[in-house]
């Protein structure tokens, strides 16, 4: 067994322990903290040797680099595939070809002016991109969105990271623009007949109707750039972590704000603030969040009256999260878990998802599966200089891409909630 298969082996034991307490409702036994303890400090030992495994690797590589001549020729390469054996997505640029061929022009890095075009390189799908997700990623998949409110052990060694727009979402790929049908409405008339209707009789066979909207799915490139020194680019594994951090935060930011904010005009996709079909339901903001607590109850049931309706979280921004959490009664205790509490945040069961994308008093919730993100081409990354007066201040622009479509199939199946006007 390889490290990395033993590492998913040890996440997978904890997640069961996780996912079996939650389905009985109950604490962890004497001997699950334990074993859980063990697993943090096993697996914490691995990461370790999986770390010092691939910086070495990637240190072998930058060494291989600085042994070689540089060319005579300036470097101009087009589209090229990585290394399929890197693990992460900057292992995997500097381990490319053209990042190699870069490094062999420069062994010991860039001199002021320096021209810098390394090119596309392709570092994975979107896929593997997400893979990490808390949501939807295994082996933690628990039912999405449905967080149960149970009580939590006194020592909680669970890793609950805030959850975002990317974890409540669909996903999978396409080959390239196509139309579809938005289900924005539907009249349900099923009922049961006679086996024979005679001509004069009032009862007749049932029909039921579907309000529909026909949409385009369209390809768009998602992109974020962000600034490295040619000292840093020059330095394969530093790159690679620097990379490795940033690469989530530049396409996350965009990506949120299209699916949510997108006009739909001027080359952009249309996010779910401008989409017809998707339901409103306004309110008059109080002193506190109260107004919208009891906004988001009415709001649910607005979604789980349709068939098959279904409130799988409740996305919110950061200040109505704090809102929610100071609530107090007439005695000053939380309503809440207070500052001392631990466990899953809900809004009436359904899980809170945070968004900096929202403003605060507007609050998105339903079914989010009906929401989904299309991988097109993949994700890649380009680094150039030939960008504003990069070349003269020794800065090189990296740029992440992701080409994607994002589809909301029913419409109706979300609803925005949001102060009165």
């Amino acid at each position: 067994m390889t490290l990395r298969e033993k590492l998913q082996a040890l996440l997978k034991e904890a997640a069961d322990i996780v996912a079996k307490a939650q389905e009985e409702n109950r604490d962890f036994t004497d001997d699950e903290v334990t074993r859980i303890n063990e697993l943090k400090t096993e697996t914490d030992d691995v990461e370790a040797k999986v770390k010092a495994a691939d910086d070495a690797q990637a240190a072998a590589a930058a060494m291989a680099g600085k042994a070689a001549r540089p060319p005579a020729a300036p470097l101009q390469v087009k589209d090229r595939q990585t290394d399929s054996d890197a693990v992460t997505f900057g292992e995997r640029f500097v381990k490319s070809g053209l990042y190699a061929e870069f490094r062999k022009q420069h062994p010991s890095g860039l001199g002021q002016g320096s021209a810098v075009d390394i090119g596309r390189v392709k570092v994975g799908s979107m896929k593997e991109w997400l893979a990490g997700r808390k949501a939807t990623a295994a082996p933690l998949q628990v039912a999405l969105g449905h967080v149960q409110p149970v009580r939590m052990p006194m020592v909680d060694q669970v890793d609950r990271d805030n959850l975002t727009i990317l974890d409540l979402i669909s996903r999978g790929e396409a080959d390239g623009p196509f139309e579809y049908l938005q289900v924005t409405g539907v009249t349900r008339n099923a009922s049961v007949v006679p086996d024979e209707i005679l001509p004069g009789d009032a009862a007749v066979k049932p029909t039921s109707t579907i309000q529909t909207e026909l949409a385009d799915a369209k390809p768009y490139t998602y992109a974020d750039g962000y600034d490295v020194t040619n000292a840093l680019l020059s330095d394969a594994p530093a790159l690679a972590t620097y990379m490795n951090g940033e690469l989530e935060y530049s396409l996350d930011y965009v990506i949120e704000d299209k699916l949510l904010n997108g006009p739909g005009t001027s080359g952009e996709p249309k996010g779910i603030l401008h989409t017809t079909g998707v339901q409103e339901l306004t309110y008059t903001p109080g002193t506190d969040a109260m107004a919208q607590v009891k906004a988001l109850r009415k709001a649910i049931t607005k979604i789980t009256t349709l068939p098959g309706g279904q409130v799988t979280a409740c996305l919110m921004s950061p200040e109505d999260d704090e809102a929610w959490d100071l609530l107090q009664d007439e005695m000053g205790r939380f309503f809440g878990q207070g500052p001392f509490g631990q466990g899953p945040n809900t809004s009436w069961g359904r899980t809170r998802a945070l968004s900096q994308r929202l403003a605060p008093g507007t609050v998105i919730l339903g079914d989010w599966r009906q929401v989904a993100l299309l991988d097109v081409e993949g994700l890649s990354i380009l680094a150039f200089n030939q960008h504003k007066d990069y070349a003269q201040r020794n800065l090189v622009y990296v740029r992440a891409e992701l080409r994607a479509e994002q589809v909301i199939w029913k419409p109706n199946r979300l609803i925005v909630v949001k102060p009165a006007a």
